[in-house]
């Protein structure tokens, strides 16, 4: 994917003007829904510290580093859909469905992930995720 192509996060943006500001450490993510898509885009670009800075500090101990960069080498991330975003004050819910494909199977991740703004900062909390279909 080129610079000038959509930004894999699925705004209509370049990558560049989009989730690679995040990425670089340019600009912190203005909302819980762009850190959302920031963090897809994260998994689709291999950008796996970012996965990581990107977690609450009080939470990040359990961040897996290696199971996450085995998980997304094995799939390609082909889009992401939000099904509900819910900020309120310093947290925010959203729901959303990532597609892909694994081994010629095309599945869905589905997630409730929950995050809390700190400092002014927003840093992903916890996920809770259903069934892989």
């Amino acid at each position: 994917m080129t610079a000038q192509q959509h930004c894999p996060c699925g705004l209509e943006n370049t990558y560049d003007a989009c989730c690679g500001l995040y990425h670089s450490g340019e600009a912190d993510a203005p909302t819980a829904e762009k850190l959302m898509r920031s963090r897809y885009c994260a998994f689709v670009k291999k950008e796996y510290d970012y996965l990581e800075e990107t977690l609450d500090p009080q939470t990040s101990f359990d961040f897996d580093h290696e199971g996450n960069r085995e998980w997304a080498d094995r799939m390609n991330l082909y889009k992401l859909e939000i099904l509900r975003a819910e900020e309120n004050g310093n947290k925010a819910t959203i729901e959303f469905k990532a597609y892909y494909r694994e081994n010629d199977a095309e599945l869905v991740h589905h997630e409730v992930s929950k995050f809390r703004k700190q400092a002014g900062v927003w840093y992903f909390r916890e996920g809770k995720v259903f069934k892989t279909t």
